[in-house]
């Protein structure tokens, strides 16, 4: 008998697992766009019984599998389902307000996260979401307290983790990244403070100058304005680069290295006069 409960027990586990890799395998074909292999995960989960037709994997894979098939309304109806079922989910939230937002009902998105915020006050991915749509539809001061909750969440209760890239590694990418540009370039920026930090201090959200997951900042005169008076009153150009925020968008240390690598460049553009348009052009948006 207790052999027997030890197989079960045994089988329970090797389901549970290949419902992770099912589900995992198909957000990775969804990320792809590879319709054949989410449809073969997805059916996969609807077989296992740890899995089928009502489970959260199912319904995700659903949507995503509804959303490339370009059938917008069924993708909502699915997304719609895993909030309703599974409410104590924040990702079903986040994913009902993207597809919202990507289907141009900015305002139905935020009532959808105003009211995933109202249950969970402590999550800053639903308040940091709350942010970006409330900027998106110019609600400035619901902008502005969601983006000021998420800076002190993030600063309250910081995550322990082991970074990829020390102070001293991260300085040495932003050494590779200067002494790979022009001449001209790294004699215009000899004179620029280049700061690391995790996170943007709380005047930078506090002021509407950027999102508190901003990847990094230039602060200052611009190159052709420095010999100004009031460049000079301002100080040294300063380029901030926020290490927690741009390990949080990767998935290894190389791309770390790799994000660092174009934050930097992005910033020092924005030091010569660059715009963002002329930085997407340039492959440094």
């Amino acid at each position: 008998m207790h052999l027997h409960r030890s197989f079960q027990l045994w089988r329970r586990l090797a389901r549970a697992e290949a419902l992770d890799v099912h589900f995992d395998l198909g957000l990775r074909a969804f990320d792809e766009r590879d319709l054949p292999r989410l449809r073969q995960n997805l059916v996969a989960v609807s077989m296992l019984p740890e899995g089928g037709l009502g489970s959260i994997e199912y319904l995700a894979l659903s949507w995503r599998l509804a959303w490339l098939e370009n059938r917008g309304d069924d993708a909502l109806d699915a997304a719609r389902a895993v909030v309703r079922r599974f409410p104590e989910d924040p990702d079903g939230v986040l994913e009902l307000a993207q597809i919202l937002t990507d289907l141009k009902r900015l305002d139905e998105a935020r009532e959808v996260l105003q009211d995933g915020v109202q249950k969970r006050p402590d999550d800053a991915d639903l308040w940091f979401e709350l942010g970006i749509v409330a900027e998106r539809l110019d609600l400035e001061d619901l902008r502005l307290e969601a983006f000021l909750v998420v800076w002190r969440l993030e600063h309250e209760d910081e995550p322990d983790y082991e970074p990829w890239l020390d102070d001293q590694a991260m300085a040495a990418v932003v050494e590779r990244t200067i002494a790979s540009m022009p001449d001209a370039v790294r004699g215009a920026i000899g004179n620029v403070s280049i700061i690391i930090d995790n996170y943007p201090e709380q005047w930078v959200v506090a002021e509407g100058i950027a999102d508190p997951r901003i990847l990094g900042l230039f602060d200052g005169p611009i190159l052709a304005d420095e010999q100004s008076t009031d460049a000079v009153l301002d100080g040294p150009a300063r380029i901030y680069l926020y290490r927690r925020n741009i390990e949080r968008t990767c998935r290894d240390a190389e791309e770390a290295q790799e994000q660092v690598e174009i934050t930097t460049r992005h910033e020092i553009g924005h030091y010569l006069g660059l715009d963002e348009d002329a930085l997407d052009f340039m492959g440094l948006g």
